[in-house]
Parts: structure tokens; C-alpha cells; sequence
């Protein structure tokens, strides 16, 4: 379900109404507001209210957007997602929750791809969990820094990104998913000084079946990207088993060498399936967003710098 409200020049109203029709919604309510600028300007706004499913709330905006007298230089959209909705739309319509609004799914993947202190933090815990857990054999320390890494969001931003040719948010995907890998290959590197070898865990799957893997955890993560009631957190983990554990592995090994077991083929096969999964993920979820159509073009028209 979204609360949409649209402010726009004054007379654009009616604009924005047979936008809204065009896509079956049956309601928008409208007013007029003043905004009062700090160097003494007035000016009236049209602004109109909706309150829809997801999907019409997807079709209006995208739609809006793609309108020839939309403008985000005189245009402001806010989309909100309420608990609950109760009026004489029935609950089987109103509650539809495939597929979001492309902006929102656009505005989501940019917040998760910022380098912020806490993002570091997050990466540098989860990553001595995951080091600790290779090292000792100790699957729910191994996990828990699994759960704790905002790996799969990076991936999408960049697949994302791409679609849309919103390439800021591929960049800054791109950027952010180099950083999470340095930062796992030095905790793995920093857990291997403190701790005594061997690394206990090797339990890597073969190339074939991890790239059979990552192509289903693709496909899922956008349909939880797209889907309001989708369980994100758990794609989290699905993605990080398969590429996170290969940085941590490498930078435990520059400490304790590779094991014995580990012949040069081997390693050259884990190396290969870091970039390998990472890239079917990547263009998976290009695809999946494409034949679900969340990726709106339009989106071009919002500023991103």
C-alpha cells in the first residue's frame, strides 16, 4: 500500500488527475498550499493526495514521471507506506504488494550504498565474525557475520544502476562492494594474526553449483526487492555465503599460507568464483528487473548527483 502526495505549480492539478485515472486509480484528493521562501516569495502549489496499492502506485508514478509537463526542477513526490489503510476499496485490491514503485526501490539501493562510518563498522564486525568462524569452525559465529553484511543491496544497486541508466547508483554500488571486499580480506587478515593455523573450515561448494546457486539467489533478491512482502534479510545471507567466505579466506591464507590441501588449480578456482557469482548475481538481477518491468526509464528525470 502507498500514500502518494504530489506538489505541483499551481494549475498542474488537473494534469496530475488524468494521469491518476489513466492508471485505474479511482480517487486523488486535491488542495492548494502556499510555500514561502526565505527570500520573501510566495508561491502557490497544487498538491494532490492518493491512497492506492502497489502496483497503481508503481504504474502512477512511473507514468508522472514519463509525462511530458513533469518537471523535478517544479515537482515534489513523496511516497510513504502506511500500516494500514481502511476504507471502501476492498482489502484484496488494496493490499496488492508486487511490484513497488521504481523510486522507491531506486531510493532504498542508494541508502544502502553510502560508505558511512557505520557502514565500515558493520563490514569490519561482520567480518571478524566471519574470519573467526572459518578459523575455528564455528558455523553460528560464521552466520551471525553473514546476517550482519549489506552485501546483496550493493549488488543490486549496480545491476539497478545499470538498467535504469542511472549509472550514479551503479558507481557508487560498484564503489561500495570494492570497499566491502577489501575490508573482509583484512579481517581475515587481521583474525589469522591473532589466531593459531590451520583454518579449520573447507567447506566450499564446486564452481558449478555455487554459479547454480548464485542464479537463484539473484532471481530471488530482486523479486524481495520488488515485493512488499519480501523477506530481504534472508537473501542477505544466501548471497554472502557464496562470495563473502572467498575474500576472508584469501586474507586468512596471506597469514597461515594455503593449506596443503588446497593445490594451485584449487585456489585458482575460489578466486574465479568470487567474480564469477558476483557477476551472475549482478546480471540476474538485470534481467529479473527487466521482465518485472521495476526498473522504470523514467527515473532518468530525477535528479541523482
Amino acid at each position: 500500500m502507498r500514500l502518494i502526495m504530489v506538489s505541483a505549480p499551481e494549475g498542474k492539478g488537473d494534469d496530475i488527475k488524468k494521469v491518476a485515472f489513466s492508471v485505474e486509480i479511482d480517487k486523488i484528493s486535491r488542495r492548494q498550499v502556499e510555500s514561502h521562501y526565505d527570500d520573501g516569495r510566495i508561491e502557490r502549489k497544487d498538491v494532490v493526495d492518493i491512497e492506492t496499492s502497489t502496483p497503481k502506485a508503481k504504474r502512477f508514478i512511473d507514468a508522472l514521471l514519463a509525462s511530458p509537463f513533469y518537471s523535478r526542477d517544479d515537482f515534489t513526490i513523496s511516497v510513504r507506506q502506511p500500516r494500514a489503510i481502511l476504507s471502501k476499496t476492498s482489502l484484496r485490491e488494496l493490499t496488492r504488494p508486487f511490484a513497488e514503485p521504481a523510486s522507491d526501490i531506486m531510493e532504498e539501493l542508494f541508502q544502502f550504498s553510502y560508505i558511512t562510518a557505520s557502514f565500515i563498522g558493520r563490514v569490519a564486525i561482520a567480518s571478524g565474525l566471519i574470519a573467526y568462524g572459518m578459523v575455528e569452525q564455528k558455523i553460528l559465529l560464521l552466520v551471525a557475520g553473514l546476517l550482519v553484511l549489506p552485501l546483496t543491496p550493493l549488488l543490486l544497486a549496480v545491476s539497478f544502476g545499470i538498467r535504469t541508466g542511472i549509472w550514479n547508483l551503479a558507481k557508487r554500488g560498484t564503489l561500495a562492494f570494492l570497499v566491502v571486499t577489501i575490508l573482509l580480506f583484512l579481517g581475515g587478515v587481521g583474525v589469522a594474526a591473532v589466531s593459531e593455523p590451520p583454518i579449520k573450515y573447507n567447506d566450499f561448494n564446486t564452481l558449478a553449483v555455487s554459479l547454480l546457486i548464485s542464479l537463484g539467489v539473484g532471481i530471488a533478491a530482486v523479486f524481495a526487492n520488488t515485493d512488499d512482502a519480501g523477506q530481504r534479510q534472508l537473501i542477505g545471507l544466501a548471497a554472502a555465503a557464496q562470495i563473502a567466505l572467498v575474500p576472508v579466506w584469501f586474507g586468512i591464507c596471506a597469514v597461515f599460507g594455503f593449506p596443503a590441501t588446497a593445490g594451485q588449480n584449487e585456489i585458482i578456482k575460489r578466486g574465479a568464483s568470487f567474480f564469477l557469482n558476483t557477476l551472475t548475481i549482478i546480471v540476474v538481477a538485470f534481467i529479473v528487473y527487466a521482465l518485472t518491468k521495476a526498473a522504470g526509464g523514467a527515473l532518468k528525470k530525477i535528479q541523482t548527483e
